[in-house]
């Protein structure tokens, strides 16, 4: 993909990025689980797929463990929430060509560490989707080189990147 595709188009304002997640899927033999997916309720792939525009992606992340990578497409006014129970809840929406992204209360002070200048509005603290946890919210464009990611130890990273012009 080029840079083009992974930013904020003047035309149709669509945010195009990739979401980095870790590979969750545990497995002995036979048998496999994946803990994400039954928290969620259906496989990251299938929630995240009207908004996908290729295939996902495996690659080491910069810990090491292997990650997921899920090249999306945000049309102006849309967005996704991936419910996480008691700890609210990952959403990002496009508002007016912003990327608004969604995350549990407990991430807030990394979130807006992490992305500092690059925030335009935000934190706002408000209640998940469910009303069952507290969250926060923060907007940012989406250009070229912007990259943020959780780094997750033993299980890789989970994060945003939009291509380097």
């Amino acid at each position: 993909m080029t840079a083009a595709e992974l930013t904020t188009t003047a035309s149709d304002r669509a945010i195009r990025f990739r979401l980095v997640l870790p590979v969750t899927r545990l497995g002995v033999g036979i048998w496999s689980f994946d803990p994400i997916e039954q928290l969620v309720g259906a496989p990251v792939a299938d929630l995240l797929e009207p908004m996908m525009t290729g295939p996902v992606e495996r690659r080491p992340s910069a810990a090491g463990p292997a990650v997921d990578v899920y090249p999306l497409v945000l049309p102006e006014g849309e967005g996704m929430a991936i419910p996480l129970g008691q700890f609210g809840e990952l959403a990002f929406a496009n508002r007016d060509g912003l990327l608004e992204l969604t995350v549990p209360l407990r991430a807030e002070a990394w979130v807006t560490g992490k992305l500092g200048r690059a925030l335009v509005r935000g934190p706002e603290r408000g209640v998940s989707l469910d009303g069952a946890a507290r969250v926060s919210r923060v907007w940012m464009p989406v250009a070229p080189g912007v990259r943020a990611s959780v780094p997750l130890g033993t299980f890789g990273e989970i994060g945003i990147e939009a291509g380097h012009g």
